[in-house]
């Protein structure tokens, strides 16, 4: 049976002489692995559905729950990404939470929107360190590992100067209540929290943030998913640069 969708690609990998897999993320059908038959061929022409950050309209072959890569059409490449190397991390860091983050088969559709939001933020020029930021805990929300910056997680007290991101307790917490396992918030970094929190993506760039700020809450904040939900590696790269 025949299944057509938009998709984004996040990843591939090879897989025999000239086929690869191809990790897609589609709204109705969350992340798929994808046969991709001949594309590592010089003259392929779906080779471009291989690229990170791909967008296209696929069609697929479904037999027995395994997907094979028909036919594609790219209505976005976010060409720009590939240029610049902050930018690239950034985006990287968006497809790696989806990769190691979303489970297999389960769509979900509002991720989906977020993520297209983020990489064509990327791609207009808005800071990367805050549209990574602005994706990472827009995820957590919509994961059910909201982040509440005004408030401690255990006690509900208002959180005011230095608070506490605690593996623990899953939350934001303050400095009675949180625990050894904690990354320690400062006050502009929560600040930004407070900032972000339910901010749209077109309006990241009216904030004019220092990008060491936005690195500890990145930081803090890709610990907390690596605990909750999966690893994101490039998100370490990205602060470095």
């Amino acid at each position: 049976m025949d299944k057509s969708t938009k998709a984004l690609t996040i990843k591939s990998a090879d897989y025999n002489e000239n086929d690869k897999f191809i990790w897609l993320y589609s709204p109705e059908m969350g992340k798929i692995t994808v046969r991709a038959r001949g594309v590592k061929k010089a003259d392929a022409k779906l080779k471009f559905v291989q690229e990170p950050f791909c967008f296209a309209e696929v069609e697929l072959a479904e037999t027995g729950g395994r997907f094979t890569l028909k036919t594609a059409r790219q209505m976005e490449s976010f060409f720009s990404l590939r240029e610049d190397i902050v930018k690239f991390y950034a985006g990287c860091s968006v497809l790696e939470c989806l990769a190691n983050c979303e489970e297999e088969g389960q769509p979900n559709p509002p991720v989906f929107v977020m993520t297209l939001r983020a990489l064509q933020a990327l791609d207009d020029g808005k800071n990367p360190l805050l549209v990574t930021l602005w994706f990472l805990l827009g995820y957590l929300q919509e994961s059910g590992y909201r982040l509440d910056p005004d408030k401690c997680t255990v006690c509900s007290k208002k959180v005011v100067k230095r608070a506490y991101l605690d593996l623990q307790f899953s939350g934001i917490c303050c400095e009675d209540c949180r625990s050894a396992n904690s990354y320690v918030l400062t006050a502009p970094a929560l600040s930004l929290l407070k900032l972000i929190d339910g901010l749209s993506a077109d309006k990241l760039g009216n904030l004019k943030v220092p990008d060491a700020q936005i690195k500890e809450c990145l930081t803090a904040v890709a610990g907390y998913i690596s605990h909750c939900l999966g690893r994101i590696k490039n998100v370490g790269e990205l602060v470095k640069l």
